[in-house]
């Protein structure tokens, strides 16, 4: 074996290492320095717009410069997404530090501030032309209404086609009250998920790189929901009973929601479930892909197809491998050892796989599935991460019929709220005793007399 390939290997290996620590300090360092020239260089020519026609040759060389520092950025990380958010710049999650006697992250800012605009994705670095259209469009006066749409519009106008500006962001300021569901409207945000699944879907489908970026920003929100509030009931209110065409965006979300509450009650910190949750929307990735018949790959198939695809992000970083892991991992069983988030998401993939609402009802109910699921842990299932599900979801998860003795028939809407409350849940009354139909009666079986008689095995 010559001396080149061994060095080569040895390189590899010494990314794959840093990649499974969590770290290339190599990497992160390159994007860093390429992410201060952005700003420095974007609030440059910036101001010469204000001074010069875009066309002057005094844009020549900065435009130059930025040119080539997004192609190295590209090659670097891929699709490329710049971030403003209170006075700093994030490339791809990496915070730009910059001399804090120099403005250029809150001159950038401002300036894209002025057009409700917090961030640019770039699909792909664009040439000499667009930049200096990009850099016009910032420089102009904002509209006095929807001055975002009217920033894309302009953009478009311009032939900037491949940058696509973001809403504005804040972050979470130390010692900050956890927002509340009703703060995130997380009725909504359920809602809309299955828009940007669909988004991230379209993506890979086209053979783009993954942009993980509004999948991290929707599953985000669901973390800080996670952490006081029971998203599993509100989960169950906003999706649980809907049978469109979204059922593919349906099932990403419910797993991921499952898997983050695992990863919760495992005690993984904030940005772990982050991680997690984006892991779980992206583990059935490569069922986006298609062959030259346009055909979806076969089960057998669909994880190395996802973690090929997931694979065309750019660098080596933590979350990016711990991806293509599910991608690959989350059908195999405990016994054949798979890494954590995968076991985490067979448990909550195969619960959801058995109790998803279709057309033609439920499969199984939550409780039965629970019940044989139950039987293969130990070979199909992590014991731990298993009791940990059962502990969240409760003796009756969200979503399972019960019969009550005094003859009402109800739906469970909660998950555990506290120990006491493990096998009493609070229900959705959908058919009193007489038959009558309440309208959005609901019963705390943890706080009333009401005792179950049968668990329904079917919706009816």
């Amino acid at each position: 074996m010559s001396d080149d390939l061994v060095e080569n290997q040895h390189q590899l290996a010494a990314a794959l290492n840093r990649a499974r620590a969590g770290e290339d300090k190599e990497l992160g360092q390159r994007v860093r320095d390429l992410g201060e020239q952005f700003v420095r260089l974007t609030n440059a020519l910036v101001r010469l717009c204000k001074v010069h026609a875009p066309e002057n040759d005094a844009f020549d060389e900065p435009t130059r410069q930025l040119v080539n520092a997004l192609e190295r950025l590209d090659t670097l990380i891929g699709q490329v997404s710049v971030v403003c958010v209170e006075g700093q710049v994030y490339v791809n999650d990496i915070r730009v530090r910059m001399d804090d006697r120099i403005s250029g992250p809150q001159a950038l800012e401002a300036e894209l501030g002025r057009h409700g605009c917090g961030g640019l994705t770039f699909v792909k670095p664009i040439p000499d032309e667009q930049v200096r259209a990009l850099t016009a469009c910032i420089s102009a006066a904002p509209a006095e209404e929807k001055p975002l749409h009217a920033f894309v519009q302009a953009l478009r106008d311009c032939g900037v086609m491949e940058v696509n500006p973001q809403g504005r962001f804040r972050l979470r300021m130390s010692g900050e009250k956890t927002r509340t569901a009703t703060e995130l409207e997380l009725h909504q945000t359920l809602e809309r998920a299955s828009g940007v699944v669909a988004d991230a879907w379209e993506s890979l489908s086209s053979n783009r790189v993954p942009n993980p970026l509004p999948v991290r920003r929707l599953v985000n929100e669901l973390v800080d929901a996670s952490a006081t509030e029971d998203i599993l009931g509100k989960e169950e209110e906003a999706i649980g009973g809907n049978t469109g065409s979204d059922e593919f965006a349906r099932h990403s979300v419910r797993v991921t929601t499952f898997a983050v509450l695992i990863g919760r009650e495992l005690g993984l910190p904030a940005s772990a479930l982050a991680d997690l949750g984006v892991a779980a929307m992206y583990h059935d990735a490569g069922y986006a892909q298609r062959d030259e018949a346009g055909f979806a790959p076969p089960f057998s198939h669909h994880g190395t197809a996802g973690a090929r695809a997931l694979g065309r992000q750019r660098g080596f970083h933590q979350a990016k491998i711990k991806r293509m892991l599910v991608a690959l991992e989350h059908h195999r069983d405990f016994d054949k050892k798979p890494s954590l988030y995968a076991r985490i998401i067979r448990i909550a993939d195969d619960f959801e796989n058995y109790t998803r609402v279709r057309a033609t009802g439920q499969l199984v109910s939550p409780a039965e599935a629970l019940a044989r699921m139950a039987s293969a842990v130990g070979t199909a299932y992590d014991p731990v991460l298993f009791q940990l599900f059962v502990n969240t979801v409760g003796a009756f998860p969200p979503g399972t019929l019960l019969k009550l003795r005094d003859g009402r028939l109800v739906v469970v809407v909660s998950g555990v709220r506290s120990f006491e409350s493990f096998a009493r849940p609070m229900c959705r009354v959908l058919r009193n005793a007489d038959r009558s139909m309440p309208e959005n009666e609901l019963v705390d079986l943890a706080t009333t007399d009401a005792q179950v008689a049968e668990v329904m095995l079917h919706r009816r």
